[in-house]
């Protein structure tokens, strides 16, 4: 039996590779936050083998795409909690990817030697994204639809290729069948491999340098004895038996929102919905509430030139930070930046929330007989989706532009709204408003509408857009 067991411990490598790696020593002073690595892992597993078997139920083409999710939900033997699985498990492994990176970062382990262990991290980060977004068209739902439509055609702001790239992200020039059946390849095929390798070389690279410099590192060596295992901290069985709990923790979670959560369904692409505002997943919200703060040719700055800018920082900074300190009290500049973009990430993430929330489909008026000059200028209130930017009384818009219903209370004229609303740049030099070049007569009874939102002299009334477009607005 000895024989057998030296036999097959000789064949696997046992005492050459598998021995060293599970036994190596780590640094005594690692914490719990040393398991997201780990935890990464085990969560791209999880979603390997629960995209498997999704895909042999999915088929990615767009007469079938969305049926093929309600029969995974409806027919299929375990089906809402396999996509409940999957869709949960993708937001932990951005979480934790997300976790991971800024824990290195914080505790300054990017440095020499670490320098392509850490761009290889990014790499991986940004693989994550990748998958994140591959993944959310293929639902094939109005938000999967339009929010690839936005996404994809950013590169078009890069000069000279930009448009080459488009076409070959969306095979062709706009989102099609073809879209989705290269996002499904790249999803299933080549970001998978892609990830693969990098979590492989990452591993090496981690188990060549150590996780991380908190203490110097002992040599390798085989099972000690239990006089001395107490104080030992080793890849096996100390650091996996933390990792595992880690893990088992995060499964619980996602295992109950796929229970009793709900995943998010709209209605099939290409439903026509005047209302509908395009929203990402929650993991790209930042970068697209980001977009709304530049128009026309600053769109570029906040489409690609702070995103690029961010990711070759990212890569970078290994060679930007050459001090020898570590930890987050020793770099208090690093820190302070570390902490600034976390803030900005989550108010962006935020605010986008807080504008995704439906919008325009009521009004508020004063509640008394609109004259036929502020019904005209009504009805193109809604017909220029005026609640994209504006609310009236906190209500009904999306809170971008200023409340309509203080701008009686600046006193201002017919003349002066029309010819804002026209240009609003000849106004206000910082106006971010666009220009409205409309029918004088459609101007002026915009401006008679807004200035009519009288509140202080009347109690309010809340009227439905469809009314508005009906042409019932007097009951």
């Amino acid at each position: 039996m000895s024989k057998m067991r030296a036999t097959f411990r000789q064949r696997i490598g046992w005492e050459i590779h598998l021995e060293p790696f599970l036994y190596k020593k780590l640094p005594a002073t690692l914490g719990w936050s040393a398991t997201l690595g780990s935890l990464c892992v085990l969560l791209f597993a999880l979603l390997a083998v629960s995209g498997m078997f999704l895909a042999m139920y999915y088929n990615p083409s767009p007469d079938k795409a969305y049926q093929s999710i309600d029969y995974i939900m409806n027919e299929v033997a375990l089906g809402p909690l396999l996509r409940g699985i999957h869709h949960w498990g993708a937001g932990a492994m951005v979480l934790a990817v997300f976790g991971h990176l800024a824990t290195v970062f914080f505790a300054g382990s990017f440095k020499a030697p670490r320098e392509l262990t850490w761009i290889l991290g990014v790499g991986l980060f940004l693989a994550t994204l990748g998958l994140g977004f591959t993944g959310y068209l293929l639902p094939w739902d109005q938000k999967a639809y339009w929010a690839t439509v936005v996404s994809a055609n950013i590169p078009r702001d890069i000069p000279v290729v930009g448009g080459v790239l488009t076409q070959l992200l969306l095979a062709g020039d706009s989102v099609s069948g073809l879209t989705l059946t290269r996002f499904y390849a790249i999803h299933m095929l080549v970001l998978p491999a892609l990830m693969t390798l990098l979590i492989a070389v990452h591993i090496y690279l981690v188990r060549l340098h150590g996780i991380a410099e908190h203490g110097q590192e002992e040599p390798a060596s085989p099972a000690p004895s239990s006089s001395d295992a107490t104080r030992l901290y080793r890849f096996f069985p100390e650091h996996l038996a933390h990792s595992m709990v880690v893990f088992a923790a995060v499964l619980a979670i996602i295992l109950a929102l796929s229970a009793w959560g709900r995943i998010p369904k709209e209605l099939v692409a290409g439903t026509v919905d005047e209302s509908y505002l395009p929203r990402p997943e929650w993991y790209f919200m930042w970068i697209f509430q980001l977009l709304t703060y530049f128009s026309g040719s600053t769109e570029v700055i906040g489409s690609l030139v702070l995103p690029v800018a961010g990711v070759l920082l990212l890569f970078a900074l290994p060679f930007l930070e050459r001090s020898k300190f570590l930890g987050m009290a020793n770099r208090p500049l690093a820190t302070a930046a570390g902490v600034a973009a976390i803030v900005g990430i989550v108010y962006l993430t935020l605010t986008g929330f807080g504008g995704a929330r439906p919008y325009g489909n009521t009004i508020l008026v004063p509640d008394r007989a609109l004259t036929p000059t502020e019904t005209l200028g009504l009805q193109a209130y809604v017909k220029h989706d005026c609640a994209y930017c504006h609310s009236i009384q906190g209500q009904g818009g999306l809170r971008v532009g200023p409340d309509l219903s203080n701008i009686k209370a600046k006193r201002r004229t017919v003349d002066y709204v029309s010819a804002f609303i026209k240009n609003p740049q000849s106004k206000s030099t910082w106006s971010i408003m666009p220009k409205y070049d409309l029918p004088e007569a459609e101007l002026k009874a915009l401006a008679d509408f807004v200035l009519g939102l009288d509140f202080d002299h009347y109690d309010t009334k809340t009227i439905t857009k469809a009314d508005v477009i009906k042409g019932v607005v007097q009951k």
